[in-house]
Formats: C-alpha cells, structure tokens, sequence
C-alpha cells in the first residue's frame, strides 16, 4: 500500500491506494461503525501516477 486517506466528498469512506506494475489504483473501504464493520465498495480503474487518481478522488482536509 502506497497511501490511504479519508474522502473529501464521502467522509465516511477510506481511499487505499496500491501499486500494480507502473499503474496505481485504489480501494475505496466504507469505514467501520459501531454496528457494522469496514466493507471494501469498489477498486477504481488504473491510473498512471497516484496524483491523477487523487485528482479524481480527491483528499479531504484536515
């Protein structure tokens, strides 16, 4: 795992991003609750760099 860091347009979601290769790509994981574990949503497509898919999905602020 490269990086992983909370959705600015989803706070309750976790981007996770890996290396495959010379591509990146990235998990988005709905956080845990107190009545529901973490879940895995979906795996994003590849990117060439980790920056043009967190261009796509962007970083909150924190």
């Amino acid at each position: 795992m490269i990086e992983k860091y909370s959705l600015a347009n989803e706070p309750d979601k976790t981007m996770f991003i890996f290396a495959s290769g010379n591509k990146v790509y990235g998990h988005i994981i709905k956080n845990r609750t107190d009545k529901a574990p973490a879940k895995f949503i979906f795996e994003t497509q590849r990117y060439d760099s980790a920056d043009a898919l967190k261009a796509d999905y962007p970083k909150a602020d924190e």
